[in-house]
């Protein structure tokens, strides 16, 4: 697959898009939908996932010329955020949700990630700068593995290279936002209300994380300001003809959506990783960067040095059945680096252990292989690092265990509920009355209120509240 990839990559570095072979678009963009899927995960929910793609459909209906199928995925990721795939794969955040307040918003801000889809933006950006970073190898953590392992390291390293989520540059953004919201407007919606979406972003972004935006010729995105004069002249060469929303009431159709991260796919709390579903919990050291995906959670030394990973061993139960079976099908030039493959007590749990050790660039580098039964699975540990970041990993491993009671009663989750306002009632009246728990500066941000305005009677209000979590 690696070849042929790479193959279509050099066909189209060498010749001219015009021939619109979109053959690459729909190979990079179903590989990176799936690695999408795998490291974010797809939001449950069946109601609101069919409103989305009905949406999406109508959208895609008004295209001059549809180049892709269109498929589009809620995904649960507390940032503000929608992004395009080569091929007509469309992704968009249950964090950028609370932000919206209608159906036109949503259609706009859809609209603008169809046009990066359909016009190709990735494959004539990837012309520009991409496909080098294809060719990325994290050399300093590999070397003593063999390909299996290699393959299982690198891989979130090299979706995370920005390969697919590399800033399109103003000219295609502020395409995107041309074309989109004209897109819009032809399947019925407002295309004011691009402007309305993207100002409430950028309040919402600058109040969470106390930044402001500012204007700078350095910048891949153009300034928000800047955006929105230049959607208000598109606006004004267009006839909109409104026409009926697919649903009249989106704020209850997104109702109960989740606001942050869910426990279901483990938090981090001190540095420390809990699932309550897999029932587990593992200790990072304290000054590790910790990432987690619904296939594995790993810690990175801040050094990017060393990395320890943790998941589920899928095609055994028995800890030395499996360290056996990779053992006998390890690359035999790997054999002269293993130190060592024997039962090993972790934690009061007899598991099995496969280690290394080599020099890789003039350093000393150590990794193992940890198979440990908890809870009625079986958990693979890997640690990678020089010899420097021996203990940290060892402890790392050890740390390994099951939650305790206090543990599996602390898990809580937030969801973004709708409430009718009291009239004359204040943001911070009616915090106080329902619960909510998210700031009154942000409140005020997404519900569209200035710091003194007051409610009217049974006005609709998005608030977050908390709720005990049932571990399933």
């Amino acid at each position: 697959m690696r070849i042929i990839l790479f193959a279509l990559l050099l066909l189209v570095w060498l010749s001219p898009l015009q021939g619109q072979n979109v053959e690459l678009d729909k190979a990079l963009g179903a590989k990176n939908a799936e690695m999408v899927k795998a490291q974010m995960g797809i939001y449950d929910d069946e109601a609101k996932t069919k409103y989305i793609r009905e949406v999406t459909a109508r959208l895609v209906s008004k295209l001059d010329k549809q180049l892709f199928e269109y498929e589009i995925h809620l995904v649960p990721d507390m940032s503000p955020n929608a992004f395009a795939l080569p091929g007509g794969h469309l992704f968009i955040t249950t964090g950028l949700i609370p932000i919206l307040e209608s159906e036109d918003e949503l259609a706009c801000i859809i609209g603008h990630e169809i046009i990066h889809s359909n016009n190709r933006h990735t494959i004539q950006q990837m012309k520009k700068s991409i496909l080098p970073k294809l060719l990325e190898v994290p050399g300093n953590l590999i070397g003593v593995m063999n390909k299996d392992l290699g393959d299982f390291l690198t891989a979130p390293i090299e979706t995370s290279n920005k390969l697919l989520f590399a800033s399109y540059g103003r000219s295609f953004e502020t395409e995107a936002d041309d074309q989109g919201t004209q897109l819009a407007a032809r399947a019925g919606y407002d295309p004011e209300a691009m402007i309305g979406a993207l100002n409430r972003m950028s309040r919402s972004i600058e109040a969470a994380t106390g930044r402001s935006e500012e204007k700078s010729y350095f910048n891949d995105h153009p300034y928000t300001p800047d955006r929105a004069k230049a959607i208000e002249k598109t606006i004004s060469k267009i006839e909109a003809k409104k026409a009926k929303p697919i649903s009249a009431h989106f704020l209850k159709e997104m109702d109960s959506i989740i606001f942050g991260n869910s426990p279901e796919a483990g938090i981090i709390r001190d540095n420390s990783f809990l699932h309550p579903t897999l029932n587990f919990r593992i200790r990072f050291p304290s000054n590790w960067q910790i990432d987690n995906e619904p296939s594995k959670v790993a810690g990175y030394s801040p050094d990017k040095q060393g990395a320890a990973f943790v998941s589920i061993e899928g095609n055994f139960v028995d800890p030395k059945e499996a360290g056996e079976y990779f053992i006998q099908n390890m690359e035999s030039e790997y054999e002269s680096k293993m130190i060592d493959a024997a039962p090993y007590l972790n934690n009061n749990t007899e598991g099995y252990l496969v280690s290394f050790a080599d020099k890789v660039e003039g350093i000393n580098m150590y990794a193992y292989i940890l198979w440990v039964p908890l809870d009625g699975k079986l958990f693979k540990l890997i640690g990678i690092g020089p010899d420097t970041h021996k203990s940290d990993l060892e402890a790392t491993a050890a740390s390994l265990r099951a939650l305790n009671k206090e543990e599996k009663e602390s898990f809580t989750i937030n969801f973004m509920r709708t409430v009718e306002a009291k009239n004359n009632e204040s943001i911070e009246q009616l915090s106080k009355r329902t619960g909510n728990l998210l700031n009154l500066e942000l409140t005020r941000i997404i519900n569209s209120k200035s710091e003194n305005e007051k409610f009217k009677h049974g006005e609709l209000v998005k608030i977050v509240r908390e709720y005990p979590y049932a571990i399933k």
